[in-house]
């Protein structure tokens, strides 16, 4: 009887160093696990920060740009205003807005072109102002209008 109690004591050790040993490889596994989580959410932030900056950037060059261009157009105002005082352009006499200012109209026509070549050649609305870098808005207005001329014309 003594050497079955001493059996079931031996037993009752072994089981508690195997669960300690158990216990033990879960607490490394969670840790484990922490340390990964902690990369994971530092990686995940520092995209987002990459991300944000280049967002950033972007609206900072898309501000710029469209600053450019009303500097550009108020000189061209300021400069037809001043001739206009010398000289009239009554704009009910032009069917054409490229009739009155030519030099304003040069650069849009161009990127009108390309718009027009590529949505020819299949491109969608979306793929256009993605490969032009422009507003989406500003391509399926130009598209529009040209739709609308083909429709006027047959």
């Amino acid at each position: 009887m003594i050497i079955l109690v001493i059996l079931v004591n031996i037993r009752s050790f072994l089981v508690l160093a195997e669960l300690k040993q158990k216990r033990a490889q879960m607490k490394e596994d969670l840790d484990a696990i922490h340390g990964s989580m902690e990369e994971f959410v530092t990686s995940v932030e520092k995209e987002n920060d990459e991300l944000y900056e280049k967002l950033v950037d972007y609206i900072r060059v898309k501000d710029s740009k469209l600053d450019e261009r009303i500097r550009m157009l108020e000189e061209k105002l300021n400069t037809v205003t001043t001739d206009s005082s010398a000289q009239t352009f009554p704009l009910e006499e032009h069917d054409d807005v490229k009739q009155v200012y030519p030099e304003a109209s040069a650069v849009n026509d161009q990127e009108n072109d390309k718009m027009l070549k590529l949505y020819k050649q299949g491109f969608s609305e979306k793929q256009i102002a993605k490969v032009l870098q422009i507003d989406l808005g500003e391509v399926e207005l130009v598209l529009n209008m040209f739709r609308k001329k083909q429709s006027y014309q047959k």
